[in-house]
């Protein structure tokens, strides 16, 4: 009789160390399996609703921190409605409050029709991260030069190109392109990339394939422990870091109604000509489940702006050539201003994210 890794695999009560190395060497027995991960934050209320259970979901069991879910869902295959159910684990950070990884192994289908559809559509309740185009440049380079992968190949692309003034256009490739040579091809196509996926191996080792998205998702067929330290560890810091500087912006969490905003610094004069204040504003009018009004466009822009999933509002500025300030109102957010700053970055264009001092202007 065959001997069932998957199932011994699932019987264990994992600590997060053993989870991984037997994610490891399940990878390794099966070749079409891989591995799918992504942090995610989780409000506390939603969480002990999630530990719950409902129709959907069912916890399984739990040993410091590594809980294993039952997750099912109906799908359409063929034209044909199905139940599909597969297992997840969430991995509870043990240094960052409130945030968790969540693991699988099961196929396609689970994840892009499941699986990750339920978390997203849980916002504001649960709230995936998003990843800067030079961010995600730096985790590639230390997952590929602090490990040792010589072979290093980006192989396909999603990307969003700049094709005129006011339009964004999204492309497949499949380049074949050196790390650096990817981010050097993408800059010269004036574009960003939506997703990477890559091939990598050890001098001795054998190949592997992986992919990121800018929402921190990672599917790979191998190396799922350092997949996990070189990508879930940093970019659940990232989502940690995010939650705290974007708390507490609104006018009524601040002693009398103070205003805390922040700014979009460019580090160069983006905002040189009338033109290109429309083309901000042009960019801004496609943010799903808000409402944008537009104050002033000329010679300044002031936009305000309202969130339709919890009611944050916010007025936006350019007053000056090389930044964006955006002001909370009475409510917002931290997942709305993620949320404002994600659509900035991914329809018009990125740069540093800092605390604008009023007295700046």
């Amino acid at each position: 009789m065959k001997f069932d890794y998957i199932a011994a695999f699932y019987s264990e009560k994992h600590t997060e160390d053993t989870l991984l190395r037997g994610v490891d060497s399940l990878l390794g027995s099966y070749p079409d399996f891989s591995v799918r991960m992504f942090p995610v934050y989780i409000e506390p209320a939603y969480w002990l609703k999630i530990k719950e259970g409902n129709k959907n979901l069912r916890l399984l069991k739990e040993n410091q921190g590594i809980y294993l879910f039952e997750f099912g869902f109906e799908a359409t295959v063929y034209d044909e409605k199905k139940k599909i159910s597969g297992m997840f684990y969430a991995i509870k950070s043990s240094q960052y409050d409130n945030i968790f990884v969540l693991l699988t192994i099961e196929n396609s289908l689970f994840f892009k029709q499941g699986l990750l559809p339920y978390f997203k559509k849980a916002y504001p309740l649960a709230s995936l991260t998003f990843i800067t185009h030079k961010r995600l440049k730096n985790l590639l380079i230390d997952f590929r030069d602090k490990n040792q992968f010589k072979d290093f190949t980006i192989v396909r692309t999603t990307t969003y190109s700049r094709v005129d003034k006011n339009k964004i256009m999204p492309s497949v490739n499949w380049p074949a392109f050196t790390l650096e040579k990817a981010f050097e091809w993408v800059a010269d196509e004036n574009g960003w990339f939506q997703n990477l996926l890559f091939k990598f191996k050890k001098p001795q080792g054998q190949k592997h394939e992986a992919s990121i998205s800018r929402n921190g998702v990672v599917k790979s067929t191998g190396y799922a422990k350092l997949i996990y330290d070189y990508f879930m560890e940093p970019i659940s810091k990232t989502v940690f870091e995010n939650v705290t500087f974007f708390s507490k912006r609104s006018r009524r969490d601040n002693p009398n109604r103070d205003i805390r905003p922040l700014c979009i610094n460019f580090g160069y004069d983006k905002f040189n000509d009338v033109e290109e204040n429309q083309r901000f504003i042009a960019s801004m009018r496609p943010m799903k489940a808000s409402s944008l009004s537009v104050v002033h466009g000329n010679p300044y822009v002031h936009l305000s702006l309202f969130d339709y999933f919890d009611g944050s509002s916010f007025d936006i500025w350019v007053l000056s050539s090389d930044k964006i300030i955006i002001v909370p109102q009475l409510k917002a957010s931290f997942q709305a201003i993620k949320r404002l700053l994600n659509h900035v970055f991914d329809n018009y264009a990125e740069g540093e994210i800092q605390d604008y001092k009023v007295e700046e202007q």
